[in-house]
């Protein structure tokens, strides 16, 4: 990285006391909680599909095989919120509620390096990032007039924000992917991941944005690197884990790159 213009530390969480989360906002089912200084994420949902025991494998990837359960846990306990879970309200069958995404109140620069610890709290996919992101007009991604969000996929995706994610953590896949939106364009797809070691000792990720160009670093270990020839601008990040996922996040850092980090 350049030492010519370091970059200027613009904002950081330490997840050190409860009154932390009042910088963020939680859409869907999840649980955010202070333990022991660092912010311990997952879905409400999650010690219930883990009572399952066998009857269903939830170090798969994708949701189809535990929907079912979730969406009859939500017809008997919460009816109130089962059409928030579906993609299609016209179609019965098109339930994708279960996930967490835990949005960050802060703007990021354009140029920016984001620093966050994380250490997985069980072995089952997936975990990820979302940063720049706005509403497809520019708006702030808590506008009123966006559609309302309740953790389903497509509407991070496929829907009326923009943003790139990240996705790692992803068990028997083994990858890290980019993608951006809308429209889920498949940006990267390397064949790293972060290391097994993460679910018994913390790891630095680190995502540097300079532009157009997006690097994704765990332990220093680059997993991603790819640029946008029409790069998204400043935006908002978050945190997102599918319903089978739980981990540790501490130390959240943004930091205004004021020179191009990797020149030496």
């Amino acid at each position: 990285m350049s030492h010519a213009s370091p970059p200027t530390k613009i904002y950081h969480d330490s997840f050190d006391s409860e009154a932390s989360l009042e910088d963020w906002v939680m859409e869907g089912p999840g649980v955010a909680q202070i333990d022991k200084g660092r912010l311990l994420l997952y879905s409400k949902w999650l010690p219930e599909l883990e009572a399952l025991g066998e009857g269903v494998n939830l170090l798969e990837p994708g949701g189809n095989h535990y929907y079912r359960y979730l969406e009859q846990w939500v017809k008997e306990r919460e009816p109130e919120n089962l059409e928030k879970y579906l993609m299609n309200p016209a179609n019965p069958s098109s339930f994708k509620g279960g996930h967490l995404q835990l949005w960050n109140k802060e703007l990021h620069p354009e140029n920016f390096l984001i620093r966050i610890t994380f250490q997985a709290a069980n072995p089952n996919p997936l975990h990820m990032v979302s940063f720049s992101a706005r509403g497809v007009g520019g708006e702030s991604i808590f506008d009123p007039d966006l559609a309302p969000r309740f953790g389903l996929g497509g509407q991070y995706m496929s829907g009326d924000i923009a943003n790139y994610r990240i996705s790692y953590w992803s068990g028997p896949r083994g990858s890290s992917h980019m993608r951006r939106a809308p429209g889920r364009q498949l940006m990267s797809q390397q064949l790293g991941d972060i290391p097994r070691e993460a679910l018994d000792r913390e790891v630095q990720l680190e995502i540097y944005g300079w532009q157009g160009r997006i690097v994704f670093k765990c332990d220093g270990e680059p997993l991603i690197d790819w640029t946008d020839d029409e790069p998204l601008a400043d935006g908002y990040f978050s945190i997102r884990l599918m319903a089978t996922a739980k981990g540790w996040y501490d130390d959240y850092e943004v930091y205004r790159l004021n020179a191009n980090p990797f020149e030496d």
